[in-house]
Order: structure tokens, then sequence, then C-alpha cells
């Protein structure tokens, strides 16, 4: 069930755009982060991982304050979504550990992937807002992997995301 059915009076509905707009920009910066030191990535795809599942837990509680039911059930179930990709990012860094992967950007881009593949569910599931991040992300990582030496793409592209938040919001009220 979509829980974005509340009135847009709502002031977490207010800032959704600039909420979701920042989110994708802090992934960009996370793999920036991952080429500077992947101990510093490690941590902060794990901050992320919180930051998001925060982000959605707390804007799905707002909207969902005029939704006849038990919240707590629904924070449980978004709880252990976003757990679970806490738990999947400290795995991919136990394969750095274990020096599985060549390049040391690697666990980085998979933190990137894991986060859009993520959110895209929890638009799915949650919040419908959640799965265009979650595909901006997907683009991001894209971009990324096929444009390694040309970091400039992915900002530009997260440039773009963050206009079509924002217009995206402005069309909805």
């Amino acid at each position: 069930m979509n829980s974005m059915n509340s009135t847009s009076g709502n002031s977490a509905h207010k800032y959704q755009g600039w909420i979701y707009s920042i989110l994708v920009v802090l992934s960009v910066v996370g793999v920036a982060i991952m080429d500077y030191s992947v101990k510093y990535g490690f941590w902060y795809w794990l901050a992320m991982a919180v930051v998001f599942g925060a982000v959605s837990i707390g804007l799905a509680w707002k909207s969902d304050m005029d939704t006849p039911g038990d919240q707590s059930n629904r924070v449980k179930k978004q709880a252990l979504h976003w757990g679970t990709l806490i738990v999947a990012i400290i795995m991919v860094f136990l394969m750095q550990t274990a020096m599985v992967f060549n390049d040391p950007s690697t666990p980085g881009l998979l933190a990137l992937l894991l986060l859009s593949l993520t959110a895209t569910l929890a638009g799915v599931h949650f919040n419908w807002r959640m799965a265009i991040v979650g595909m901006i992300l997907a683009a991001t990582f894209v971009a990324v992997v096929m444009l390694e030496d040309f970091f400039w793409v992915p900002l530009i592209i997260a440039f773009v995301a963050v206009i079509v938040i924002i217009q995206t919001r402005r069309q909805s009220l």
C-alpha cells in the first residue's frame, strides 16, 4: 500500500523535494569519498544507509498520520528494510578486507548500487518518491562505472535530478 495520500499542507511534504535532492547529492559525495579513502567510505555509506532509512521512515510516518491503522507495523517493516541495507554494506566491505576486489573503489560503488536498489524498493512499497531517488542513484552508478575518469558527469546527473525532483514537487502542489 502506498502511503503518500495525505494532504499537501503537511509541512513534511512541503520540503520533500529538497530532502530527496539532498539525499541524491550526499550519495554522489559518497562516491568521491571512496576515491579518497576506503575506511572513510565505509563509515560514510553506513551513515548514508541510516540517513536514508531515517528519512524514509520519518516521511512515511508523517504521511501515515492521517491513515487509519497501526503505524508501528509500517515503521517496523521499513526499519527491517533499511536494516538489511546496513548488513549488506557491512558484507561488501568485509569482502574488501578479504581482498576480493582489485579496485579499492569497488565497495563504494557496490554500496551505491545497494542504496539504489533499497531506495527503489522503498519507493515501491512505502513512498513512491523514494523510487525516483533510487532510479537517479542507479543512473549515477551507471555513469560512474561507464565514465570512471569523468566524475563531473555524475555531478551533472545529480544536479539535473535535484531540479527534476523540485519541479515535480512544485507541480504536485
